[in-house]
């Protein structure tokens, strides 16, 4: 927008086009914008449409002379839009050298506005499109932050006491790809938005596109999300983690059961079958006259017995090999080691164990503590007593 007006003068101007209440022929300014861009703005989910809040302000001034540049009060009453006056040292507005280096040259940044005075126009466009890359970071950082936000409470809200690990799996697997998602766009959309020198080669645009980044915060705002995208990523691997240690025992218990299961019918039918591969020989001793409960063929039951017990037998020794080996493990390692056990073990470094430790018993040849006497001042070191 091109005002015949003085610099100090547009700061109302500044101020209305800020809060896009201007309008130009009755339209209002972001439906005039929208139509130039070929964008319909209509109103959906009881939201009026309109700009994002990320927004910044350039203006650009000619300077014909070292003297008709602005002084250091009339910048910042442009770049904080008040016609109020300042006290020195108490600002936040960066003076790029790069655009400050002649006489009649002036950059300004502030987080909201910026004054460009006395450069070229492809300076001009350059620093146009180095503001549209850092509102469009911004606006893409406050999205990702937003979302962020949402998955950190998706993640809260969860129900760890849930039976179903399959739901939780289900839920923590969407929000790790979202993140992923969020990580790729932080670092393309964001963080490598910031680099303008290898796009445009020029050291005031490039001067002015670090300085603008440092201003808006866009460079310490990327970083803290991207350390609450990390650190929700490891919660999650942690949580994907429990899930499947919770799983891992779910299929354990199923696979006892099975075992146990199988195990029973195969003692049961091996049992029967032995039994019954005896009666149903071909064998003199074997009398079809004789009922198989006759004590006749209570060696054959022994003989079943005998098996089982040892089997069980078997069974009881291992479970208690399996302890005594448990027990002796947990015996090999100290519960106070540490790091300091580390260290022994590994550098032979000596260890002291506070259990264990034994007073040395008194050496005659080394002196007492001489007494103060109790009535007397106290004597100095060396003093020979009578």
């Amino acid at each position: 927008m091109d005002v015949s007006l003085g610099i100090v003068e547009c700061i109302p101007l500044m101020e209305d086009l800020y809060y896009a209440s201007i309008e130009c022929d009755g339209v209002p300014l972001e439906q005039l914008a929208g139509e130039r861009v070929g964008c319909r703005l209509e109103q959906s989910e009881g939201q009026a449409p309109g700009f994002l809040p990320q927004r910044h302000q350039l203006v650009f001034r000619s300077v014909p002379s070292p003297e008709a540049a602005p002084d250091d009060d009339t910048i910042q009453r442009v770049i904080y839009r008040t016609d109020l006056p300042y006290r020195p040292g108490h600002s936040s507005i960066i003076y790029p050298a790069e655009l400050n280096r002649r006489p009649t040259t002036v950059g300004a940044l502030g987080p909201y506005a910026s004054l460009i005075c006395g450069h070229q126009d492809y300076i001009e466009n350059s620093v146009l499109l180095s503001a549209v890359q850092a509102v469009g970071s911004a606006a893409r950082l406050r999205e990702i932050r937003e979302v962020a936000h949402t998955y950190g409470h998706r993640f809260r809200a969860r129900s760890d006491g849930a039976r179903n690990t399959r739901h939780r799996r289900t839920m923590l697997e969407s929000i790790s790809d979202g993140l992923s998602h969020l990580e790729l766009e932080l670092s393309y959309s964001v963080e490598a938005g910031g680099d303008i020198g290898t796009l445009v080669p020029a050291l005031r645009v490039e001067s002015f596109h670090n300085a603008l980044y440092s201003t808006m915060g866009l460079t310490e705002r990327s970083a803290t999300i991207g350390q609450m995208l990390s650190r929700l990523s490891n919660a999650i691997a942690a949580e994907l983690t429990s899930v499947e240690s919770a799983e891992q025992r779910a299929g354990d218990r199923r696979r006892i059961r099975t075992v146990v299961a199988v195990t029973f019918v195969t003692t049961v039918t091996g049992t029967l079958s032995l039994l019954f591969g005896f009666f149903g020989v071909n064998a003199q001793q074997v009398d079809q006259s004789r009922s198989m409960f006759d004590d006749r063929y209570a060696p054959i039951y022994a003989l079943i017995a005998f098996i089982l017990a040892s089997s069980l037998a078997i069974f009881g020794g291992m479970r208690l090999h399996e302890r005594w080996s448990e027990r002796r493990e947990r015996g090999l390692l100290r519960t106070w080691e540490t790091i300091h056990g580390l260290l022994a073990r590994e550098f032979g470094t000596v260890m002291l164990d506070p259990m264990h430790m034994v007073a040395p018993p008194p050496n005659p040849r080394v002196p007492g503590t001489r007494p103060q006497p109790p009535d007397e001042e106290p004597q100095p070191s060396g003093t020979r007593t009578q």
